[in-house]
């Protein structure tokens, strides 16, 4: 969302019998007299049927107000556009569609919007041979009076769910989970990553944007950030369906073993600077306001 030009521990199986590997006879030891963290490094790759079970490290459903004491309520102007001011008395907790959940909602404030982004306290990256899944059920709507409004009838909000670590951006790089983009009668939905070397240098451009679609409705996203024997992939999900995987190998200056630790963010942007050119900032239009609403975010982990 922030954009300045945006295994293992292997089975060591000792056996009493002798173990032959590529036409060599190995002497084994009993493992008695090898350290547990030795035998793991001397043994290589961990074997892929490995895997550990998921477990679940930070969950928030959003059921009533001591949710905020997860995040961090912004209290600034959003980094993109100037019109956009979150105020921390936006978020808060409200009851749709027969769920408890966020609300952040954005309305005009005179000549800028008002709108909201929170920012969890939690924070995390993987180690080598971890992965982790960050969920999220998010729906955009928006309303009309009393007539409720399709988000792609919008024009000029940008609604993201992502992580990040915001000091120093981008040396620790941004996963741009979900970002969405209102134009009146369409809509557009992307991934993207973003990374420099230095502060306030993004090097990736938008190389790492990958549009998917995007209905109506409640969805589920996913990051996936997976550190497999040091090597990264992220993979985004969208209703568990894999929409863009990245690797280094995308682009020369992506270094995805410099990200993190990341936070979550969820926030509703309005329009943009024009620097970034996104939107025409006179042709706004969210109706008597626009929303974000997500049921929950939960951040699970395991061992590969």
């Amino acid at each position: 969302m922030k954009q300045a030009s945006k295994l293992i521990c292997l089975m060591a199986i000792y056996l009493t019998s002798p173990i032959i590997l590529s036409c060599k006879k190995i002497e084994q030891k009993p493992t008695a007299d090898i350290p547990v963290d030795q035998i793991a490094a001397r043994t290589g790759p961990k074997l892929s049927n490995q895997v550990s079970a998921w477990s679940r490290i930070f969950t928030d459903d959003f059921t009533n107000s001591g949710s905020f004491s997860n995040w961090t309520k912004a209290n600034r102007a959003d980094y993109n556009s100037s019109l956009c001011v979150y105020d921390p008395n936006v978020p808060v907790i409200g009851n749709y569609d027969s769920r408890s959940v966020l609300v952040l909602t954005a309305t005009p404030n005179g000549g800028t919007y008002k709108s909201g982004l929170v920012k969890s306290n939690f924070s995390f990256k993987p180690g080598v041979n971890e992965e982790y899944r960050t969920s999220a059920s998010i729906k955009l709507i928006a309303l009309d009076g009393t007539t409720w409004k399709d988000f792609a009838q919008t024009y000029g909000a940008w609604p993201a769910f992502w992580t990040v670590q915001e000091t120093n951006w981008p040396v620790q790089g941004e996963i741009d989970i979900m970002e969405g983009y209102s134009f009146g009668n369409s809509a557009k939905y992307a991934s993207n990553l973003f990374y420099g070397s230095s502060a306030n240098n993004n090097q990736l451009g938008n190389t790492c944007e990958k549009p998917y679609g995007v209905n109506s409705g409640w969805h589920t996203y996913d990051e996936y950030w997976k550190n497999e024997n040091g090597n990264i992939t992220v993979t985004i999900q969208l209703d568990g369906v894999t929409v863009s995987s990245y690797t280094n190998a995308i682009n020369g200056n992506l270094k995805l073993q410099n990200f993190g630790p990341h936070n979550i963010i969820f926030n509703l942007n309005v329009g943009s600077n024009n620097n970034i050119g996104i939107f025409n900032n006179s042709q706004i239009n969210l109706f008597s306001k626009t929303m974000l609403w997500v049921d929950y975010v939960t951040v699970d982990k395991r061992t590969l």
